[in-house]
């Protein structure tokens, strides 16, 4: 049987088409599906710096200080076994599904637990998880409150505003705000504090999240970051 150019160039080709969709499949399969993991360390009782283990790997040896927070810990997708130490606090842990794609933010802060029995009053450590959801659109800001107190006091000014807008947030829930459309330079206080907590200056849609917490000496500090997605406690 003759085979002319033609149509073993027509074959070649049709051999191409369906080649190149399961090639670009395979490809696909073969990349790891990865997710994400924050930390926030808003820990202010006990000594030395933060530990996070995830899966029993040390993160960060070195630890992370009060008030700092990591960015986004790549991972592969599934559940992690999270634990948090530091010196003086009884350890915190818990197991955080990540999904591909998605980015868990984790709050670490202390509580204080009265004496029990035997067991006397203590610092125990706690993970309130952020979780990120679809449904709004545009610039908010999002505050949370580790702070000790059942309600904490802000206030926010953006660029060009004489006054202060004064707002609350609860203790372990988040507080949002819409900035509007195209929001300017915004900044975020301590109620009766003119040094600001946070300065954000709103360049993309998402997220402008504030973590308010306890200092040492019992001064809201903060802790803030950038999240494309907006963020709910649970």
């Amino acid at each position: 049987m003759k085979t002319t150019f033609k149509s073993w160039s027509r074959r070649v080709i049709a051999g191409l088409l369906i080649a190149l969709p399961l090639a670009a499949r395979a490809q696909d399969e073969e990349k790891p599906k990865v997710g994400f993991i924050r930390l926030v360390n808003a820990v202010g009782a006990g000594t030395g710096n933060v530990h996070l283990e995830i899966d029993g790997e040390d993160q960060f040896p070195k630890g992370y200080k009060l008030g700092q927070r990591t960015g986004g810990i790549g991972l592969k997708a599934g559940a992690k076994k999270v634990k948090i130490t530091r010196e003086g606090v009884t350890e915190g842990s818990t197991s955080i599904p990540i999904g591909v794609g998605e980015t868990m933010n984790i709050v670490s802060f202390a509580e204080k637990m009265p004496a029990e029995g035997d067991k006397p009053e203590h610092w125990e450590m706690r993970i309130l998880k952020l979780k990120q959801r679809d449904v709004e659109s545009g610039y908010r800001l999002t505050v949370l409150s580790v702070c000790k107190e059942p309600e904490t006091l802000f206030s926010t000014m953006r660029e060009g505003e004489e006054k202060k807008t004064p707002n609350s947030a609860k203790r372990l829930m988040t507080t949002s705000i819409d900035l509007g459309s195209a929001p300017r330079d915004l900044y975020v206080y301590a109620r009766n504090n003119d040094v600001p907590l946070a300065v954000f200056r709103p360049e993309a849609k998402g997220n402008y999240v504030v973590v308010l917490y306890d200092d040492p000496d019992g001064s809201v500090k903060a802790v803030s970051f950038f999240d494309p997605k907006f963020v709910i406690a649970g």
